[in-house]
This record gives C-alpha cells, structure tokens and sequence, in this order.
C-alpha cells in the first residue's frame, strides 16, 4: 500500500523501495500486488512482475474509499496489508477497515516519524499524527523500522509495544554490489557531500562549520566536495565564503549513471549529516566502492557502520562532532585501519544491504502474522 503525491517526480525513495521488496519477493513465492493511490498512476510501479492496482486520489476521501472498501472486502481470507509512509490521511480509514474485519496490517513509515519532521511540521500535521497515527501504530500488527534509532525515536514520542516491532534496513538499489572500487589517487584528500542542496535538511549547515572547524584545527590537503542540485546553492554559496573556504570546499552540480560513478571513484570519504534522510543511498553506493562514510543518526544506516566498523558515526549531530570525524579519519588514513575500513564497507553492504535477505526477513514477519 503506498500514496503517491508527485507522480511526475524522477526521485521517488519510498516508491524505490516497494519496487526492489515486493520484486524480490515475487521471485522468493510470494503473491504481491501493489496498491497505489494518487491522481494519476506514476511511472515507478508501470510494466513490473507484480500486477498494480491503482485507485485515483480524489479531493473528497469519501470517493477514494469506496473504490477501496470494495477490494477490501474481497481480498482473500490469508491477506495481509503493508503499508508504507506516514501523517497520509487516506490510511486511516483503511486501517479502521482493516481492524474492524481483523485483518492484519503493518506499517513501515520510512522516516516520516523523525523526530525534525515532526518538530518542524505544520499544526495539521501534528494534529494529524496526534489523532490518526497513533491509532495506526497501536492498532499494527508489526511496526517496521529501519534502525534502532528510528524506533527509539517514534518511542520517545509515542510510546508503543515494541515487542510487535522489528528492524531491517532498506537496501542497495539493484544491488549493485559490482560497482568498480577506487582506484584513482590525487594529491588531495577528498571528503563529498552527494545529494540535494537543503541547507536545514541535509545538515549542510552542519557539515561546513564541521569542516572549517576541522581545517582551522588540523593542518592537512583535505578539500570539500560538495555535489548536488537544490534550493540552497546560493546559501551555501556564501556560507562557504563567510567561512573563508573558498579555496577548500568546491561545488558542483548533480551528475547521474556513469558521470556520478566516476566522480565517487575520485573521493577518499563520503559525509552524510543530515537531519532528515531515511534513505541515503549514496552512502551505500561509496560503502560498496570501498569507501568508508562519516554519518549522522538520522540516516539509519549509523548503527550498522559502527558495528561493522566501515566509517565513523555522529552520537551528536554538531559540528564538534563532526570536527573529531574527521580529525580521526585523517589520522586513521596513515594507519593500516583505514585499509581495514575501506573493506569492511564493501563486505558490509554484501552482508546488510542486499535485497533478497531484506525480503526474506520481511516474509519472515508475515509468515509469523499469519501463523497466529
């Protein structure tokens, strides 16, 4: 189950995930069919394995429902409901269904329950998680969370049953584990930042006073890369000079397919410290080039990095922090550990990122659902 507000839009992350799940799903037995509602049916679901139901998003929820209500009432008995994302008003009723005719359903909000989201969201919004949310999240049959951060997080706001709740990470893209390591060497020691240019959401206040600090204290060649398309160029722009690093942080624009590769191929670290970003995919891509990653929470992929000890993670997403990151990677680049690093990124996205063991555990839940 999944809405879809922009059906026009190219980067769609939560589109991307049901896509790889329900595919590899399909491959391991089991019957998937895409539910999808907006006004229009997007490009991201069209001519896939799995069949598409499409059910058009009208101004009035009323019309929207009982179109759904009626498939509803004729799925079959062992059907259960996944839904993905959060704060989408068309869920609720559905729930509300759902519950009444005891059918079991799950939710998987993909972020949208991040604690900056949610500070920083309209007052319909919280109104909207106060009232209808929270009913959802009790009403679950399982909670999915892509970290442990990110359950602690909803946790901390709306206390629930965590025993119902399980986590399991969103994986590489195609998993595309076959990408060419870097091999290219520079003089310099390159750190990047690849993604959207929002200054509050992507942290990239934080990721340049992060580094002016790390320049003004540590005496090194390391230079800034800065890649990405978005609102904030020009802010960034002139932070960059008012910080006096002009001739150390360098920003250029988005580039896709072979031309990002190459780019990644040509870095020693890629940075990562937003405040929102449920799913960084970049930082997997670099993972799986050898390339250890400097990461905050809010990216859920911190807990595995530091298990695996493939990049250094933030327990606080400040500048100070971030200084010490990249202080220690610098350091730990004259050592046989960054070596160790660099492997145990590639090796880490093989072992936690690969779609067909994310399926097998998302199978495992439903099978246990359905058991009961």
């Amino acid at each position: 189950m999944v809405f879809t507000r922009n059906t026009k839009a190219k980067n769609n992350p939560i589109a991307d995930i049901i896509n790889q799940l329900a595919t590899e799903q399909l491959k391991l037995g089991i019957k998937i069919t895409i539910w999808e509602i907006s006004r229009k049916p997007s490009d991201h679901f069209q001519n896939k394995a799995y069949p598409l139901k499409h059910f058009s998003h009208h101004l009035f929820l009323w019309n929207t429902m009982k179109e759904i209500r009626q498939h509803l009432s004729a799925a079959a008995k062992d059907t259960l409901f996944h839904f993905h994302g959060g704060i989408i008003p068309v869920y609720y009723p559905i729930a509300f269904y759902l519950k009444e005719k005891n059918i079991p359903f799950l939710l998987s909000p993909h972020g949208r329950y991040n604690a900056h989201t949610l500070d920083k969201a309209s007052y319909l919004k919280k109104k909207h998680f106060a009232n209808f949310d929270q009913n959802m999240i009790t009403w679950s049959s399982a909670l999915h969370f892509n970290s442990e951060h990110e359950r602690k997080e909803l946790n901390n706001r709306y206390p629930f049953n965590q025993q119902k709740s399980y986590i399991c990470p969103n994986g590489l893209i195609n998993n595309n584990l076959n990408i060419a390591p870097k091999i290219m060497k520079h003089d310099e020691i390159i750190y990047c930042y690849y993604g959207e240019l929002n200054l509050t959401a992507m942290g990239l206040d934080i990721l340049l006073h992060g580094f002016a600090k790390f320049k003004k204290s540590h005496s090194n060649n390391a230079i800034l890369w800065i890649i990405g398309n978005g609102p904030d160029r020009n802010m960034i722009l002139k932070t960059i000079k008012k910080l006096g690093l002009h001739k150390y942080v360098f920003v250029k624009p988005a580039v896709f397919g072979a031309l990002k590769f190459e780019q990644l191929s040509k870095i020693d670290v890629m940075v990562r410290t937003p405040r929102v970003d449920f799913y960084p995919t970049v930082v997997m891509e670099s993972a799986a080039m050898s390339i250890p990653c400097i990461v905050s929470m809010p990216t859920y992929l911190a807990e595995i990095i530091q298990t695996e000890n493939a990049g250094y993670i933030l327990s606080e997403n400040n500048s100070e922090h971030l200084q010490k990151a990249f202080t220690e990677s610098i350091q730990d680049m004259e050592t046989v550990q960054w070596n160790r690093k660099k492997m145990n990124a590639h090796q880490m996205i093989a072992r936690h990122f690969n779609w067909s063991s994310i399926a097998r555990t998302h199978i495992q839940v439903y099978q246990d659902l359905t058991a009961h």
